[in-house]
C-alpha cells in the first residue's frame, strides 16, 4: 500500500491501531502523521456510540529522560522504546534539577544562574529568579542541585492555585536549603540552623521534608499568604531522631567501602526513605527501604519542641514499585500495571564519568554517566541493568537522567 492510501485509512481502522498503542508517546507520534490521523486519536469529546470510540490509555509509568545538548531522548517503560526528544535550544542545554506531575521540570538554563519551570507537554514556562536574598537584604547567586514542587503550576487554562519550590542549593560554596514561592522576585533562605548535608527533599503532608546525610529529618511548613520582603513565614520542626539499630554498621561501610545516598518518597500515605549503597568498586548493589515513624510525645519532647522519630525497616513493598530520584521519587501500585512486578525499585545514575585523559582536561562541560542505573528486586536482593543497554546512551554532557511524569 502506498503512502497516500495509508494516510486515508478509515477512522475505525486507525482506532484499531490505537488500541495496540498503550504508551501516550506512541499515540502522540501517530497523531503527527497527518490531519486525519490526528483527528482519529485526539482526546476530548467525541460523537456517542455507535460512532467509533478512542480506546482509553492505560495508567502511565514515568518516562526516563536522557539529557544531551546534541541528541536528547527518552525511554518509555510501557512501550519499551526509546524516542528522540525535540527541545527548544535553551532547554536542550539546560540541567534538569527536578520534575513534577503533568510534565513539569525545574531547569538550570545556563551558567549565569537563570532558572525556569518548564512544561515538556505544553511548552509553558515560568521564569525563576537567579539569586537568594538573605534576611539582611544581601543578594547572592545560587546553584540549584535538585528541587521539588509543592504542586504542579497551573496552566493558562486551569484555575489558579498557590505552589512553592524547595531546593538544595550551593550558596557561597556551601550546601544549603532555599525556597521560592509563586510571585516572589527572589529565592529566600530557611530560618534556623544549617542542615547537615541535605540529601533529598519531598513535599509530604503539607510540608517540605528534608533528609540529611546522618538520616536526620527537618520539616518546613509554608504559611501561604502575603509575602514580606519577598519571603514567606515558614514553620520549622527538626525531629530528635532515634538511631536505627544497624546505623553504625552503615557508617563503617561509608568509611571503607563506598557511600550511601538517600531518597524520600511518599507511599500509601507514609513517608519512606530509600537508602542506596554504592560501592567504590562495582556501583550500586543494595537498596533498603525504611518507614518514618513518629514516636509518642513525651513531656521532654513537648518542652524541647523536638518530637522524637525513627526509621523502621521495610522488608517488603507489598505490591508497590518505587521510582527514585533526587526531588522526584514516586510510588506506584503494581496491580494497576499488568505485566509489571512488585517489590521493585528503579534507580538512576547520578555520577560523573571519571576521565583522566588529556582531552578530558580541556572539556568545557562535565560528562554524566548512564551506567550505574537499573532495577533492584527486594525479594532476591539483587539488581540488574535497566533500561536495556541498546536503548539508552552511555553519557550526557549536561545532566544526569531524570523522570518525566507525563
Amino acid at each position: 500500500m502506498d503512502r497516500a492510501k495509508w494516510g486515508d485509512l478509515p477512522e475505525n481502522v486507525l482506532l484499531g491501531f490505537t488500541a495496540c498503542l498503550p504508551c501516550r508517546a506512541d499515540r502522540v507520534r501517530m497523531a503527527c502523521v497527518n490531519r486525519q490521523w490526528r483527528a482519529a486519536v485526539r482526546e476530548g469529546p467525541r460523537p456517542p456510540p455507535p460512532a467509533p470510540q478512542l480506546p482509553p490509555l492505560p495508567p502511565q509509568l514515568p518516562w526516563l529522560i536522557f539529557p544531551s545538548s546534541a541528541t536528547p531522548s527518552f525511554y518509555s517503560w510501557i512501550g519499551r522504546t526509546s524516542h528522540p526528544l525535540p527541545l527548544p535550544p535553551d532547554v536542550r542545554v539546560a540541567r534538569f534539577c527536578g520534575s513534577s506531575d503533568g510534565g513539569w521540570f525545574v531547569l538550570a538554563l545556563d551558567s549565569s544562574h537563570r532558572y525556569a519551570l518548564y512544561n515538556l507537554n505544553s511548552g509553558h514556562r515560568v521564569e525563576l529568579p537567579p539569586g537568594i536574598v538573605s534576611p539582611s537584604g544581601k543578594q547572592f547567586p545560587l546553584v540549584a542541585r535538585f528541587a521539588t514542587l509543592s504542586a504542579s503550576p497551573p496552566t493558562p487554562s486551569s484555575s489558579p492555585r498557590p505552589y512553592m519550590l524547595a531546593a538544595v542549593v550551593l550558596v557561597s560554596r556551601r550546601l544549603d536549603v532555599a525556597f521560592w514561592v509563586q510571585g516572589s522576585k527572589c529565592w529566600f533562605p530557611h530560618r534556623g540552623p544549617r542542615l547537615n548535608q541535605p540529601q533529598d527533599v519531598v513535599y509530604y503532608n503539607g510540608g517540605f521534608y528534608f533528609v540529611t546525610a546522618d538520616e536526620g529529618v527537618v520539616v518546613y511548613w509554608p504559611g501561604y499568604g502575603r509575602l514580606t520582603n519577598n519571603q514567606m513565614r515558614m514553620r520549622r520542626v527538626e525531629y530528635n531522631m532515634l538511631r536505627r539499630d544497624d546505623y553504625l554498621e552503615d557508617m563503617g561501610f561509608i568509611g571503607g567501602n563506598g557511600s550511601i545516598t538517600r531518597y524520600l518518597v511518599e507511599s500509601r500515605g507514609q513517608l519512606l526513605m530509600v537508602a542506596r549503597y554504592i560501592y567504590n568498586e562495582g556501583g550500586t548493589e543494595v537498596l533498603r527501604v525504611f518507614r518514618f515513624h513518629v514516636m509518642p510525645l513525651t513531656p521532654a519532647a513537648a518542652i524541647s519542641g523536638r518530637p522524637r522519630a525513627t526509621w523502621l525497616p521495610v522488608d517488603y513493598l507489598e505490591g508497590r514499585m518505587l521510582f527514585v530520584g533526587k526531588g522526584c521519587s514516586r510510588s506506584f501500585e503494581a496491580a494497576r500495571f499488568p505485566g509489571f512486578e512488585d517489590a521493585i525499585i528503579y534507580f538512576l545514575d547520578e555520577g560523573f564519568v571519571h576521565d583522566t585523559t588529556a582531552s578530558a582536561a580541556v572539556q568545557e562541560r562535565p560528562r554524566y554517566s548512564f551506567t550505574d542505573m537499573g532495577r533492584y528486586e527486594m525479594d532476591d536482593m539483587a539488581s540488574e541493568a535497566w533500561p536495556p543497554v541498546d536503548r539508552r546512551p552511555t553519557t550526557s554532557d549536561n545532566a544526569p537522567p531524570t523522570w518525566w511524569f507525563p
